[in-house]
């Protein structure tokens, strides 16, 4: 099959998911984008179109019909089979080309959470064109029910961990390292974490803070101290930063909760990243976090928004070496169940069913 794998812009960092359902998907891919690329060199492209350069030099009131026919004429020329929407900000621009081929949507998080705050009637039209939808987790499932997309077409499929990259390694002795990765924005609750940081310090000596992460809360870091460290990502090699820093630390944490703009966590793939590298994660209960962390199992949950809660379950772990351990040992078998390529794979499944359907009609 040749599959149309269409997003706003190409790629954010944050968004290495995308890319790894496009490059370790069985059937062959195109990347169209709306807006062009960046970070092309993170995250390589072998078939790409960008349809920003003819709609930029049109008048406002022709920058759609001029993306809509680009997008066909790319659709055909290309001979696609089935169209892929990465993130739900874009399905309305691919409604009236998909009618002759299957379209499916990813739901991500904020575009079935928190944009729907904002615009209630954002996807007036898109439910009743879908063939499949595709979320990381059941809590997006129940969202994307409430925003009127059919619970029978909707598929969880999480975005999956490469264990073969995230591999486990021992705990390390020395410092107790916390290590925090992720966008410094609201919902990943960086502040929580720095008010409980010096409860972790009183705690236990030597204890050690490393933030991997950009973004509008990182002035919350100025004047956190010495025991914090913040590391900017390279998006050249961000992968290997995110594996270094998980691999550098005794327990990761991820203090998330839900943002001011109704924005929530689908999924937080770090923390399968850090289980499938044998690491303990501290986390919250928060959107799909639970489908993916077994509390007391491979990791601890808090109460999201509770500085003390996250400060007693870090400082648990960082004490108690046989916890840490068992945690560890457990995460890594846990992590295996999904693995990207197996996620992939049943995202291809879908697919295939949908051909295979429109083929019958």
């Amino acid at each position: 099959m040749r599959i149309a794998h269409y997003v706003e812009s190409w790629l954010e960092l944050s968004a290495g998911f995308v890319a790894a359902q496009v490059n370790r998907s069985r059937h062959r891919g195109v990347v169209v984008t709306r807006d062009g690329w960046i970070n092309r060199d993170t995250f390589p492209v072998k078939r790409g179109h960008s349809l920003n350069r003819l709609r930029d030099a049109m008048p406002e009131p022709y920058k759609y019909p001029a993306l809509r026919v680009q997008l066909r004429l790319v659709l055909a020329a290309r001979r696609v089979d089935l169209v892929h929407v990465h993130f739900g900000y874009a399905a309305k621009d691919v409604l009236e080309v998909t009618s002759q081929r299957p379209f499916v949507l990813s739901l991500h998080g904020h575009d079935i959470t928190g944009l729907l705050d904002d615009q209630p009637d954002y996807y007036a039209g898109v439910p009743e064109a879908v063939d499949a939808v595709i979320v990381p987790s059941r809590f997006l499932a129940a969202a994307s029910e409430r925003a009127g997309f059919d619970p029978a077409r909707t598929h969880v499929i999480p975005s999956g961990v490469d264990t073969a990259f995230f591999s486990p390694t021992p705990l390390p002795a020395g410092s107790p390292t916390v290590a925090f990765v992720g966008r410094l924005v609201e919902k990943k609750g960086l502040d929580v974490l720095l008010a409980a940081w010096p409860h972790v310090r009183a705690a236990v000596a030597g204890a050690r803070l490393v933030v991997l992460g950009s973004g509008a809360q990182a002035r919350l870091l100025d004047g956190a101290g010495e025991s914090v460290t913040h590391l900017h990502p390279q998006p050249s090699r961000r992968h290997e930063q995110v594996r270094e820093v998980i691999r550098n630390a005794r327990v990761v944490v991820s203090p998330s909760r839900t943002a001011s703009n109704g924005d929530s966590e689908s999924l937080l793939l770090v923390n399968l990243e850090a289980a499938a590298s044998g690491r303990p994660v501290v986390s919250t209960r928060h959107g799909g976090i639970p489908e993916y962390v077994e509390d007391g199992h491979t990791g601890l949950l808090v109460a999201e928004g509770d500085a003390e809660a996250l400060a007693a379950a870090i400082i648990r772990v960082l004490r108690d070496s046989a916890l840490a351990e068992r945690l560890a040992g457990a995460g890594v078998a846990h992590a295996a169940k999904w693995d990207v390529r197996d996620c992939a794979a049943r995202v291809d499944d879908r697919y295939e069913e949908l051909a295979t359907a429109r083929r019958r009609k």
